[in-house]
């Protein structure tokens, strides 16, 4: 026999694994340490619902008395007190504490009280000579929870809402769920020997479930912590005095996406996949490159030419096609741009090589913004031009320098035609700045008397009307 036939496979060790459980399963005592532990854990559950909700209930008669109107009853001392007890409190119990998250105090309600009722229950069996060693797995199995829960409420005490809610789900939760799985199996089986054994022999090499793991959760919870030690390093350095979040995002982005390149080649080497062997793959895929994927390669191509160039960076005000908001997020394959209306536009990154964009912050966030108005003939203009510079010097958020201006621009048919321009500060704002100032001119003009005409046109008939009109046919004729 050999040494390949000798060694259990994975699933060989994951079957033995799982008769172990069933025959567990199938003793007395285990089927007793697991009812009254599994009972003790339910009420503890039952328990912390009943204090949040209690809670909740106090919270709203605290709200609904300092939203009482005046002229009410006054509460007096005691309910002045009670109010200051429940805005304290209120700080690490309540949803909206720790950025509208989880509060952090409740996380560790139902934890605390489990692992109470588990050390009474794991007491009692001592005191009535049974085994009791499910039962302290239970409770080091929730002390790791509450460590878990608290580590959690911190986290969203740190973090902004969305970038917690992101991690908690996404990166923290799995992981916590990985290692109880581990804490598990390490009871019944030897970990070690699983991660060694093979799962199935390929061209020599036999792929163990190490590899497979490494794979598979290894390379996910890599780039999770790649994307969290992004976020961290993004948040510490754009805290730096003259620090340009933009270019630091960018530059991010980029050490990112190098070690999840890194995290790939990790992967390829521990499933023994060789030079030869990655290439024969790429070769085999080449066709549907070429085909069905040609526009993800070109969209992967334009981001890295992006953000080594510095195209546009986060924070960037751009106009492209017909879109025009704030550079959100800017990643390999897409780019977010945010409008206004809080709209997420999705913009293929090859459409900033292929495209016209128009970007407005780029090398400087001032711009000129361009207010036209028309007013009647009957004015001086010098007059005009005076009335609409001290219009626009009046709005907070024009600059005074470069001063604005007021040029004539054109003789129309029905009026002067002048052009405000104004310099601001930001040229994300400029659309609501001239909306304010167009009111201000408004005001400016009729404080000094001076008529915005509206179209119109004069006829003159110079040689008298047609006949049809002089004698007008009668009907029937």
């Amino acid at each position: 026999m050999t040494q390949m036939d000798a060694d259990p496979s994975g699933l060989q060790i994951l079957a033995d694994g799982w008769f172990t459980i069933v025959k567990l399963l199938g003793r007395p005592a285990v089927q007793l340490q697991l009812f009254f532990g599994l009972a003790t854990i339910f009420l503890a559950w039952l328990a912390a619902q009943g204090i949040l909700a209690a809670w909740e209930r106090r919270r709203a008669t605290a709200l609904s008395r300092r939203s009482r109107p005046l002229g009410d009853e006054d509460p007096g001392e005691e309910g002045v007190a009670e109010d200051d007890r429940t805005r304290t409190l209120d700080a690490v119990w309540s949803p909206e504490s720790a950025h509208g998250g989880y509060g952090f105090v409740r996380q560790l309600i139902f934890p605390v009280l489990a692992m109470a009722g588990l050390y009474v229950t794991n007491l009692f069996f001592v005191v009535q000579g049974r085994t009791n060693g499910l039962l302290l797995d239970l409770f080091w199995l929730l002390a790791i929870f509450l460590v878990y829960r608290g580590f959690m409420g911190l986290l969203y005490l740190v973090f902004a809402p969305d970038t917690a809610r992101k991690y908690h789900h996404r990166l923290f939760a799995p992981l916590f769920t990985v290692f109880v799985v581990y804490l598990v199996l390490s009871r019944l089986i030897d970990v070690g020997d699983l991660m060694r054994a093979p799962l199935w022999p390929r061209s020599g090499a036999m792929l163990t479930g190490g590899a497979l793991f490494a794979a598979t959760f290894g390379l996910y919870f890599w780039i999770m912590f790649v994307a969290l030690f992004r976020d961290v390093l993004q948040a510490l350095l754009s805290r730096r005095r003259g620090a340009k979040p933009g270019s630091i995002s960018a530059g991010l982005t980029l050490v990112q996406y190098g070690l999840i390149a890194l995290g790939l080649f990790a992967v390829f080497r521990l499933l023994q996949l060789n030079a030869t062997t990655v290439a024969a793959i790429s070769g085999g895929l080449s066709i549907g490159i070429g085909f069905a994927l040609q526009d993800v390669l070109k969209n992967f191509i334009g981001g890295l030419i992006v953000l080594f160039e510095g195209t546009v960076r986060p924070g960037d005000w751009v106009q492209i096609a017909s879109v025009e908001g704030e550079v959100d997020r800017l990643s390999i394959r897409s780019t977010v741009v945010r409008t206004f209306d809080n709209v997420e536009f999705v913009v293929p990154n090859q459409d900033w090589l292929s495209s016209t964009v128009v970007t407005y912050t780029r090398t400087d966030r001032r711009a000129r913004m361009r207010v036209p108005i028309g007013v009647t003939y009957e004015v001086d203009p010098h007059i005009v031009q005076q009335v609409l510079i001290e219009a626009a010097r009046r709005h907070p958020d024009v600059l005074a320098d470069p001063p604005p201006l007021a040029p004539v621009v054109d003789y129309g048919a029905s009026s002067v035609d002048f052009v405000v321009l104004a310099w601001v500060e930001d040229a994300k704002y400029r659309n609501r700045i001239a909306a304010e100032l167009r009111l201000l001119i408004w005001t400016a003009l009729a404080e000094h008397g001076i008529d915005i005409p509206y179209p119109q046109q004069d006829v003159h008939i110079r040689s008298g009307l047609p006949q049809a009109f002089v004698n007008p046919a009668s009907d029937g004729s």
